[in-house]
């Protein structure tokens, strides 16, 4: 499903009608919302309209890749832990951050 929306959104980019009309008569069609289904269908019958945006073909791609795991979203990649280095390492002493102490007053209320 993923690699039909690809090709789906590809041809409602570069508005080729007839790419886009072989791509609606595909099975997979069938599992398209009805809002993507029209503005396929809207961009196919106006190529020339450049106001109209694949939005929510472009969307429902993108929540695709996410549901299938082919992507993942920066706000929540997982941070890696950094390895403690061993006493007396010098790499480790280079490549430790600096903390700093931030003072900051509490307002009390």
């Amino acid at each position: 499903m993923l690699a039909y929306l690809e090709a789906l959104c590809a041809a409602l980019k570069a508005r080729n009608p007839l790419v886009i009309g072989e791509l609606l008569r595909h099975p997979l069609a069938s599992a398209l919302p009805p809002l993507a289904l029209e503005e396929a269908q809207r961009i196919a019958a106006q190529p020339e309209a450049d106001h109209l945006a694949p939005l929510h073909t472009l969307r429902l791609y993108h929540q695709t890749a996410h549901l299938l795991g082919a992507c993942s979203d920066p706000a929540s990649r997982r941070r890696t832990q950094p390895s403690i280095p061993a006493p007396g390492d010098a790499t480790g002493d280079r490549a430790r951050q600096m903390e700093l102490d931030l003072f900051m007053q509490a307002a009390v209320a």
